[in-house]
């Protein structure tokens, strides 16, 4: 962490967190934060990669717990906390809980309905009422942070509190994968299919990933039927519609497409005022609904962004030792400024402006030729679409002529790749985001 982020963010949230305890047998792991606001930023914004980071460096799928411990009590070893174990009831040995835990905060009852989600929100409720039953499968698709995996859990929630028995799956597509991969490496298709095949709720997030894997698609296609045949619930979601993501086979096409596919949309201004005071609350901050409405007004992109600018501006009234308001609101969040201005940028002004830094005109990014001082700035054009926008692949295609989404992301991939090694490309993306920063007030 301390090589990923200044020192600023560093002594804020990484100083003084401490590992108090780690069971090897359930991977559980309690580290100590010094506050609940350092506790509440862990959960909402740094698990997750506390997560993949120790699954990247030792195949070690953790569960993180924080726990506030006073500021001026001492952290204890590792190997004097054992009795934490011990009162602890060890988990038992059943495949269904060695999916990613449901977080507790995801339910219906926390879930703020709005014009952009109030559609998914009804099925989803409706599927865990009627699971097996009504909308299956049921396919969340939308950008991020919008709350898709929050209705997803709110479904295996909603289960297990009907029937605490009940076989709830929830992971992430890329978990599937390396299950899959492991299972052949150790000849253990058996025990792979049993855990995936016999669950009473399959909850898989970002199908996205399943992109290009034959294989993959193959075996996840067999499980779809035996849980679908034997009227098991399934609910994935996606950042896009199935038809959307690239090389999808065409039998998983017709199978997802026997359920409900719903779009979660960007919530409104009611909504993420309604968010906010609903996190607020949560959260016991006094915050009056002029300064709610200030903080929403100026974070318009997804519930994780809201959420995380509550938790900035409650970090800055305890650095300043200050009650929130209007005032420190702004103070607080006046780097999204930035973010807000990029937020507005038409895919139109990046091909003019793209156009005018490589001498060309806006016919030639939309055209077809393929000669090279036409297709790098072309490319460039669709990489910074995609990177300062958050319009679709399918949309940026189109008003690039007519583009397949496909070579949309073709493109992007390219320019990624030729920054790191190409200095002059990388001048020249550098330059064109000053630009456009400039170019769209």
């Amino acid at each position: 962490m301390k090589k990923t982020y200044n020192e600023v963010t560093y002594n804020a949230w990484f100083k003084n967190t401490k590992p108090i305890s780690f069971d090897p047998e359930t991977n559980d792991i309690v580290i100590g934060v010094e506050s609940s606001v350092s506790k509440g930023y862990w959960e909402n914004n740094l698990g997750s990669e506390l997560i993949q980071a120790a699954y990247a460096y030792a195949n070690i799928e953790l569960v993180p717990h924080f726990q506030v411990v006073q500021e001026h009590s001492e952290f204890a070893p590792l190997s004097s906390q054992n009795h934490l174990r011990e009162k602890r009831p060890r988990r038992r040995p059943n495949p269904f809980m060695d999916g990613l835990p449901l977080n507790n905060k995801y339910t219906f009852d926390t879930f703020v309905q709005g014009e952009g989600n109030k559609l998914a929100a009804g099925a989803a409720l409706a599927a865990a009422d009627n699971p097996g039953s009504f909308y299956n499968p049921l396919f969340i698709f939308g950008g991020v942070g919008l709350g898709k995996t929050h209705l997803m859990q709110a479904i295996g929630h909603h289960m297990l509190a009907r029937n605490p028995d009940a076989k709830v799956l929830y992971i992430q597509s890329e978990t599937f994968v390396n299950d899959f991969v492991n299972s052949l490496k150790n000849q253990t298709q058996a025990a792979f299919r049993e855990k995936y095949r016999t669950c009473d709720l399959l909850l898989v997030d970002d199908v996205q990933f399943f992109a290009n894997k034959e294989g993959i698609q193959d075996e996840f296609f067999h499980t779809f039927e035996t849980l679908y045949n034997n009227q098991k619930q399934i609910v994935m979601t996606s950042d896009r519609l199935p038809n959307e993501i690239p090389a999808l086979s065409e039998r998983l096409l017709s199978r997802f497409a026997w359920g409900l596919q719903v779009e979660i949309t960007r919530p409104d201004l009611e909504t993420r005022i309604a968010i906010l005071r609903k996190k607020a609350e949560a959260d016991g901050l006094l915050i009056d609904d002029r300064t709610l409405n200030y903080i929403a007004s100026h974070v318009n992109t997804n519930i994780r962004e809201l959420e995380g600018a509550l938790v900035k501006v409650q970090a800055h009234a305890t650095i300043e030792k200050a009650d929130i308001n209007i005032q420190l609101a702004h103070e607080a969040l006046d780097d999204l400024k930035l973010n807000q201005h990029r937020s507005g940028l038409q895919i139109s002004k990046i091909q003019e402006v793209v156009a005018n830094y490589f001498q060309l005109s806006t016919d030639d990014l939309k055209g077809k030729k393929r000669v090279k001082y036409i297709v790098v700035p072309r490319q460039i054009a669709m990489y910074l679409a995609r990177e300062l926008t958050e319009i679709s692949l399918p949309k940026i295609g189109r008003e690039f002529g007519g583009k397949d989404h496909t070579t949309v992301m073709h493109a992007y991939d390219k320019i990624e790749q030729g920054i790191r090694s190409n200095n002059e490309l990388k001048k020249q993306v550098s330059d064109l985001k000053t630009m456009l920063e400039h170019a769209n007030p």
